[in-house]
């Protein structure tokens, strides 16, 4: 059948039964007991009915709905991160104990660190301390982990004498100098307060020399302490010096054959210095064509000379400045305008000050005030003379002694860490505390009997491999909050939108168990 007779035959269809359900009795037909009946035309062709719908939504709530949802998946990326640094900051050994527990109290700092890898510029840390900090010890891991994270070289500023030999860089010196120094005997002091940033200056009276060089054999360890191209002398305004320099330059030697060319040094004479000049301060500054790790000085007339700068030429520079026998307490009687223009010259950003050991034996409850007293003294004196720079305080580690014919820890050791916290606190300052980080008391003992041992069996100092872990411990714990930083940055947070994570993450704890949002890493030294 074709296509057009089917179609013909459907019409045909429709039409017979639309004229029977017209014609049909509404009421049937009655056969015997039966009643037929045929669909209405209604029922055959019933009239379109309107369907119900839900109300159409808002479209500016739809949009704030969407954007909500966006909001929360983008959170709920963040979160597992947040979780993971806020639960260190809480709860970490190796934390740092922030004003008003701020995790980005250190943005300043951080901020001071990019800019000077931008900028040419090199930021200066000023790392003060008691023994427990001589012959560069825990101050050379953190400088060679700061420089390996925000560039830089060299040792940074030293002392124009040096008594105790550092582990990284060689240092000698002869002729007309005569040390004084502000935390020794009364009569190592000098008849005045002109000190500058390292306590301590060197009076020239004749001529001098001065060598510095970077120690052999410590390249692996320290890679970034040598091959300084900035070196900066510090003195008085009023002095009558003049200052050459000779540096070691290398060269190559027999340049383009393979066979004998080799990488040889030679001493290079260097210009004259730029001289920049404060009212109390005068330093002498040479930019080196390339870097070196040996610098002679030769110093003739007179005057006093508070430090020799060797530093790269951006990225940070750690200067360490150790003080045997100091508790810290002498800051308030140096020349506050000297200082405050040293700190400017080397551009100082951060003051480490690591004191408390020395303060230890003799405090007790009686004292402690006194011990709060004379510590806020000092870091409000820093604060005054340098407000651009934070200052971070390391308190003491376990010290364990004779008591009762057993090794324990010193009775004065917690009244100390409580004093120095609460003075922290007080005054915006940040506390590391070296004492929790060791493992609290006793742990000296453990770290005197670990293999390499960490403590000197005086129970109070560290070696050089326990000061290396205690330099590393403190540099790990810094990065984690510079990590910090840059998750922020990265991410475009601000404090407001931080806020809205942490309530989302709070939100999160209410409704399921922590485990579904802690973060898979593992926090080292949890406690």
């Amino acid at each position: 059948m074709s296509p057009l007779k089917t179609l013909a035959s459907i019409l045909v269809l429709f039409i017979t039964l639309g004229i029977l359900a017209a014609v049909f009795p509404k009421n049937g037909i009655s056969v015997f007991n039966v009643t037929l009946r045929f669909p209405s035309l209604a029922s055959l062709f019933p009239e379109k009915q309107d369907t119900p719908q839900e109300p159409a939504e808002d479209p500016e709530k739809a949009i704030q709905r969407m954007l909500e949802e966006t909001r929360q998946r983008e959170f709920s990326v963040y979160a597992d991160s947040l979780h993971f640094y806020e639960s260190f900051f809480k709860k970490g050994a190796t934390r740092f104990d922030l004003p008003n527990n701020d995790p980005t109290w250190f943005d300043r700092f951080f901020l001071h660190l990019e800019l000077a890898s931008l900028e040419d510029k090199v930021v200066h840390i000023l790392h003060y301390g008691d023994s427990q900090i001589e012959e560069d010890r825990i101050s050379g891991t953190i400088r060679e982990n700061l420089q390996e994270i925000f560039g830089g070289s060299g040792p940074g500023m030293l002392p124009p004498i040096l008594e105790v030999p550092s582990m990284t860089t060689s240092h000698w010196n002869s002729g007309d100098l005569e040390r004084f120094i502000l935390f020794g005997l009364k009569e190592q002091e000098a008849s005045h307060n002109r000190y500058g940033p390292l306590a301590q200056l060197a009076n020239l009276n004749g001529s001098a020399s001065i060598h510095i060089k970077k120690r052999p054999n410590r390249e692996k360890q320290f890679p970034h302490v040598g091959e300084y191209s900035q070196i900066r002398v510090l003195t008085s305004a009023n002095s009558q010096i003049s200052i050459s320099l000779s540096y070691d330059s290398t060269y190559i030697e027999n340049e383009g054959d393979p066979e004998k060319e080799k990488k040889k040094k030679r001493s290079v004479m260097a210009p004259n210095p730029k001289v920049e000049n404060f009212e109390m301060l005068r330093v002498y500054q040479w930019l080196l064509p390339q870097p070196t790790d040996v610098a002679r000085l030769k110093l003739s007339g007179s005057g006093e000379i508070y430090g020799i700068s060797l530093d790269g030429n951006h990225g940070v520079a750690l200067d360490n400045v150790p003080m045997r026998g100091s508790s810290g307490t002498i800051f308030h009687r140096i020349d506050k305008d000297l200082l405050q223009e040293s700190y400017d010259a080397l551009n100082a950003r951060l003051i480490i000050m690591e004191y408390g050991g020395n303060l230890v034996p003799g405090t007790h409850k009686g004292n402690v005030e006194w011990t709060k007293k004379i510590i806020t003294r000092q870091i409000q004196t820093i604060q005054k003379v340098n407000p651009n720079a934070d200052i971070l305080f390391i308190g003491p580690a376990d010290m364990a002694k004779q008591i009762n014919g057993q090794l324990q820890t010193y009775p004065g050791l917690s009244l100390v860490i409580k004093a120095l916290r609460e003075v922290c606190e007080e005054n915006g300052v940040a506390y590391w505390d070296m004492h929790r980080v060791m493992g609290g008391n006793g742990s000296m003992q453990k770290w005197v009997k670990r293999t390499p041992a960490l403590g000197h069996t005086d129970y109070i100092h560290f070696t050089r491999q326990g000061a290396s872990h205690i330099g590393n411990l403190f540099s790990s714990s810094l990065k984690t909050y510079y990590d910090f930083f840059k998750f922020r940055d990265a991410h475009k947070i601000d404090d407001d939108k931080l806020n809205d994570i942490r309530a989302f993450v709070d939100s999160l704890k209410t409704k399921t168990p922590d485990s579904t949002i802690k973060s898979s890493m593992t926090i080292q030294g949890e406690q």
